[in-house]
């Protein structure tokens, strides 16, 4: 097939209902780039013989070598549909391009770090085609692939690949392949029902939660709701199922696909009856009459004509049509090799085969040429595209209003378009408009990506071929005048001619006087463009090396409704801005449409405009959007689409230098492109210059460092050895005796502490060190207790630092987004509220009117003026709605209800906890908890006792309890604003303790340096300076030992207790056995048995654990899970593969955190342990070992022996 011209390309995409944006999913190695390849053969854009070979849409050098995919690319296909197989145009489509569609293909990569380009694919498109290795099965990157697909809301057609190894590896007959494949399908579909589950529990959660609501408007606050029952709902158009045509089987390498609907139009004619009725029982237990073979039976019927016996063994009707055919072409060509059966199948196919390949030695070759003619792949997939695939006029009418509004709120089908603005009715109807009739233009970038300069054809120094022949004869003639008039005039300021001059008898000015006429001239012009365009591709090459930037940003998007033009002003909305927020306009800026593009894999296309429905390539985005935005006519009335779910988060960490330290200025440089070019990177710049780059893994962080050196940044680069996080937390165990732990704190003080046991605290010794006597616990406390007075000594504190019950830790970590919620919106009404009292002190006249307007302020504030339904002020709400969609358990969508729900399930955490008796478990759920740490979300608490709540001068309030005060009532109450008058702040009832309290300095005049001292404390633990987890802080007591008159060193005094109670936790916390928390992986290997025993030697020299290993049904291999360290991890998909040669291939997912149950300062100290290990303790300590590792990176002290065994030397003499 001849290359479809761009123009074609272009005039179809105003058409809606003629295209299809796929995009192409599934496991790595797992057939994606190799269908891909068979798809492109169409089109004319490789040979049908290199599909396959060439993977045309891996464009990078690493990923040809590789062998996978690490960018998602696109490409436009074209596709006509023969009359027999045409599609039922509407009236409003035109006859012509009815039988003619533009196929938007995706091609994304299948690897756990690659998992942000696969959520930008399935963003872009409405469709999508899950590719299944039969022998594989469906693996863990299947069900994410699976899941993003679910999350976006694309329908997908399932591919089950490589079929062709069921036959010739496993000699399986086509009923056991049949049996295997049912199981397949029921994996996928059990997958499936698992996020349809989900998703209707998120639903009834959230629909209870109205009704209760509308119930109380009519019965009353304390009316039992009795009549409340759950819709029931119609799962059947989720699944997957052979006989609805939605499912694939196929080989992609040997260029084969079909359907059951292919096979149904195949025998329907010959079974008497039509392929509607003949397709649904192509799948399942139906069988043909074996008497009159044109009669379909069930399994009972076959059982009542030919008894139980015969019905057990029949074959299916799937079996015995579609694959015992496919099975004996098989058998034919590659297992037995006849060429009698051959030429027979040859003939009763009627395919025709070349003569070339028939002599061909290579089998897999003649195979391949007679089932391209008898099955050709690209036909069953495009027709399955067509037909089970939504065209983006259907599909925006399901996607976009969970795109629109967060996804939190489903919107039936009919009601979609109903009551809706003229921009969602353009976005829903998928509206171009038009240059009389404009409609709003709105636009997704899923992905900024990198292109070289001379890889665009508006910007490329040298024109492509496809470019010269477009150029007219004229236009070639001025252009040989104008270079071969530049050589004559660069030759007479030189003074002499050219050797091409002379040889052909033409003069030069110099030599000629009258001149040259033009006649001669354009006889010269072939002779002469030889010189001159080597001499123009000098002066560009030197123009190029004075451009700033040799790679170009190009925005990778989707436009929804609308039409883009080169040279329109839009505007780019970044994920976090928010019409309604005032401080969100910095993410808010005005773009010029400087090109835009139609992707054709490695080449781009100009585009004068791109209309609704289409992916495009736009450049003028840099700068204005980071890695994905909306693009917009209008930043107020068009919305900001949600941001894209993604199933990866970098974790990998290295910092980055430059070999030549001239060379800052490229590195800076070159880490904003990767910045932006990189979906799932992270660039940090530290406060020390340090610049750290943090990727989603260790592949993805090869491929980053390429673009680096090669592209981005052109100089030799210094990398770190990857910096892995680590968590510090403590047990309930007594700290090993004698510990010494030397450190250098942020104050640059040095902090020596002494752990001891409680039998060895003596407070009598005064022959201590001051220091050290003061971080000891007098005797008698607790473990864990510590009292330390700020350095000029007016002030006293007094905590308890233990650890959090493991339950409760756990339910802060799954949390933490909940609780940042609540802190966004908080603050959020605080900003608000404030920005009206700052707006009614500046239209106020007069200062007797200031209290006035202020006390307004307040009283409808306190009334609920402000709405607890519009949470969506926050930065983070999109993340927070995207968490409370997909979270399996029910949450309440308000605020003012979250907070309950929260203090409620964390109570329950500390039942039968050791060390929390329900008293004080009471206490702290209503009054003691005052904030979470670090950053005010993670899994440490503080808390205040009894006895220092009764030093506050209001009335004390828990964590919850404030912040549900400020959701309903907002920040200017008259407990908390010190602008209202003396009446209002009366009228708040105070206990007697508050009230003594008063004219007495207590806690509550330091609350926020405690708390900023807690916040740094867990922000670095005593170990190495990681985040804790899991501890609790308990302050007991606050003294003040100065004058309360005396106020003139409050300033300084704040900043001392800051630094007092970060040394006090952290003294308390080497009271226990310290614990590190290890980042983790889960390993996922498939492997034969014959290689079993070397992946577990592999796993466990990495101090890996093996989870389970089951054997799939049917197959030699063996599924491994297994959790490995992140620490542990680098090299070891390359040491597996090499110890398996490989035969095994591991997938690595991040799992979380988990404790090493090791106590980083333990020695032998039992007579069990001497016996056993000797006093020097000969095994290793892998805790110890870690946490050397990050104090020597950081710069922190440590202990090492540079003598191990010191031996008496002697001098030898001569």
């Amino acid at each position: 097939m001849p290359v479809i011209p761009p123009a074609k390309l272009a005039e179809l995409q105003k058409n809606p209902h003629s295209i299809r944006n796929v995009c192409v999913l599934a496991h790595v190695d797992h057939g994606k780039t190799t269908l891909s390849d068979a798809l492109l053969a169409t089109n004319g854009i490789i040979s049908t013989k290199l599909a396959g070979k060439v993977r045309y849409l891996d464009s990078r050098e690493d990923e040809q070598e590789r062998g996978i995919t690490m960018e998602s690319s696109g490409i436009s296909l074209y596709y006509k549909v023969l009359t027999k197989m045409d599609l039922e145009p509407s009236e409003e489509q035109d006859s012509h391009t009815a039988s003619e569609y533009l196929i938007n293909l995706i091609d994304s990569p299948g690897h756990i770090d690659f998992a942000s380009e696969v959520a930008s694919a399935a963003r872009l498109s409405d469709g999508a085609l899950v590719l299944v290795d039969v022998v594989e099965g469906v693996c863990t990157q299947t069900i994410s692939v699976l899941r993003q697909a679910w999350v976006e809301r694309v329908r997908p057609v399932l591919f089950f690949n490589k079929i062709d190894r069921l036959i010739v590896e496993w000699k399986m007959s086509p009923s056991e392949a049949y049996v295997h494949i049912q199981q397949l399908v029921e994996q996928v579909n059990a997958v499936l029902a698992g996020f349809w589950e989900g998703d209707r529990l998120a639903e009834d959660s959230r629909k209870l939660e109205e009704a209760k609501e509308k119930w109380k408007e009519t019965h009353g606050e304390d009316a039992p709701m009795t009549e409340w029952y759950l819709e029931e709902k119609d799962d059947s158009h989720i699944y997957f199922s052979p006989e609805q045509g939605n499912v694939i089987f196929g080989s992609a390498i040997d260029g084969w696909a079909f359907s059951t609907s292919h096979f149904a139009q195949l025998f329907a004619e010959k079974l008497g009856t039509s392929p509607a009725k003949l397709q649904p029982l192509m799948w399942g237990d139906y069988f043909m009459d074996p008497k009159s073979k044109r009669r379909v039976l069930t399994r009972k019927q076959y059982a009542k004509l030919y008894g139980t016996g015969k019905a057990a063994a029949a074959t299916p009707l799937f079996v015995q049509l579609c694959f015992i055919p496919v099975w004996q072409v098989y058998e034919s060509v590659i297992i037995e090799n006849d060429q009698e059966k051959i030429d027979k199948v040859i003939s009763t196919l009627g395919t025709k085969v070349l003569p070339r390949d028939r002599r061909s030695k290579d089998r897999r070759i003649l195979l391949t040429a007679i089932m391209q003619g008898w099955l050709p792949l690209a036909q069953a997939c495009m027709v399955a595209i067509l037909e089970k695939l939504p065209s983006p006029a259907e599909a925006q009418l399901l996607r976009l209003p969970f795109l629109v509004q967060g996804g939190t709120k489903s919107v039936p089908d009919s009601q979609a378009v109903e009551n809706q603005g003229a921009v969602e009715h353009a976005l829903f109807g998928c509206d171009a408009g038009s240059e009389e009739k404009p409609v709003p233009m709105v636009a997704y970038v899923g992905k900024i990506i990198s292109v070289p300069r001379d890889g665009l054809p508006d910007l490329s120094s040298s024109r492509s071929q496809r470019n010269r022949k477009a150029m007219t004869a004229d236009e070639m003639r001025a252009l040989g005048r104008d270079a071969v008039r530049r050589e004559f005039s660069l030759n007479s300021d030189h003074g002499s001619a050219t050797p091409t001059a002379a040889s052909s008898g033409i003069a030069t000015p110099q030599n000629n006087e009258e001149g040259v006429p033009v006649d001669s001239l354009a006889k010269a012009v072939g002779e002469k463009l030889v010189v001159s365009s080597n001499q123009n591709d000098a002066t560009d090459k030197a123009l190029d090396q004075n451009e700033p930037e040799d790679e170009i940003l190009i925005g990778f998007g989707r436009i929804y409704s609308g039409t883009v033009r080169v040279g329109d002003t839009i505007w780019a909305m970044q994920p976090k801005y928010n019409p309604k927020a005032p401080n969100s306009q910095q993410y808010l800026k005005q773009v010029t449409v400087d090109a835009l593009y139609m992707l054709m894999g490695r080449e781009f296309v100009c585009l004068q405009q791109v209309p609704a429905g289409n992916v495009f390539g736009i450049r003028g985005v840099s700068g204005a959007i980071l890695k994905s935005g909306t693009l917009a006519s209008d930043s107020q009335a068009c919305p900001n689409l949600a941001t894209m779910h993604s199933e990866t988060y970098p974790i990998v960490r290295v910092a980055l230098e430059p070999a030549n330290p001239q060379d800052i200025g490229k590195l800076v440089r070159g880490l904003e492109l990767l910045n932006q070019a990189d979906p799932c990177v992270q660039v940090i710049s530290q406060s020390t210059g340090e610049r750290v780059l943090v990727t989603a893994g260790e592949l993805h962080l090869e491929r980053c460092m390429k673009d680096l050196r090669e592209r981005f940044a052109q100089c030799e680069i210094h990398v770190s050895e990857p910096i892995v996080p680590f968590r510090e937390s403590i047990v309930r165990q007594g700290a090993q005796p004698g510990v010494v732990l030397s450190e250098v704190g942020i104050s640059g003080q040095s902090l020596a502490t002494v752990s001891f046991s409680a039998g060895q605290i003596n407070s009598s010794d005064t022959t201590a060190d001051p220091e050290e006597q003061r971080t000891k616990p007098a005797e008698g406390h607790q473990r864990g207790e510590v009292s330390l007075t700020t350095p000029n000594g007016l002030a006293t504190v007094t905590l308890v630092v233990e650890p959090l019950p493991e339950k409760t830790t756990r339910f802060l970590q799954r949390n933490g987004q909940d609780i940042q919620r609540i802190l966004a919106f908080t603050s959020s009404k605080r900003r608000q509220i404030l920005d009206t009292t700052a707006e009614a002190l500046e239209n106020s006249i007069g200062d007797d009117a200031v209290p006035t307007v202020i006390n307004t302020v307040a009283r409808d504030s306190s009334r609920g003026i402000v709405d607890d339904n519009n949470d969506n002020n926050g930065d983070n709400d999109d993340d927070a709605d995207e968490t409370d969609r997909t979270s399996k358990s029910p949450r309440p969508s308000k605020v003012s209800e979250l907070c309950p729900w929260l203090q409620t399930r964390l109570c329950t955490t500390f039942n039968r906890a050791k060390g929390w008796d329900p008293q004080r478990v009471q206490h702290i759920a209503e009054h003691g908890i005052q904030t979470f740490g670090p950053r005010k979300t993670g899994a440490n608490v503080l808390i205040y006792s009894k006895d220092v709540l009764q030093q506050y001068k209001k009335p004390a309030e828990s964590w919850f309890k404030k912040q549900k005060k400020i959701s309903l009532q907002g920040p200017l109450s008259s407990a908390t604003t010190p602008f209202l008058s003396d009446e209002e702040e009366s009228d708040s009832e105070v206990s007697p303790a508050a009230e003594t309290a008063r004219s007495t300095i207590g806690i509550s005049d330091f609350e926020e340096s405690v708390n900023t001292g807690f916040q740094l404390a867990t922000q670095s633990g005593p170990l190495c300076f990681e985040p804790l987890v899991g501890v609790a802080v308990t302050i007991k007591s606050f003294a003040y030992n100065g004058n309360s008159a005396s106020t003139e060193n409050m300033g300084v005094l704040s900043g001392q207790i800051i630094t007092t109670v970060r040394d006090a936790v952290k003294t308390g916390l080497l009271h226990w056995s310290p614990r590190l928390h290890l980042a983790m992986y889960t390993c996922d290997i498939q492997a034969t048995s014959e290689v079993l025993g070397k992946v577990y030697a592999v796993i466990n020299r990495r101090r890996g654990c093996i989870l389970s290993e089951e054997m799939r049904e049917g197959t030699p291999y063996f599924t491994i899970k297994a959790t490995l360290p992140i620490v542990e991890s680098f090299g070891f998909a390359d040491e597996i593969r090499k110890r398996t040669s490989g035969a095994a291939n591991p997938l690595l997912i991040f799992r979380g955190f988990e404790p090493l149950d090791v106590d980083p300062f333990w020695v032998p100290t039992t007579e069990e342990e001497l016996e056993d290990l000797g006093e020097k303790a000969d095994r290793e300590n892998a805790a110890k070992r870690y946490m050397d590792k990050v104090r020597k990176r950081k710069g922190l002290f440590v202990e090492h022996k540079i003598v191990q065994h010191a031996e008496k030397q002697r001098t030898l003499k001569k």
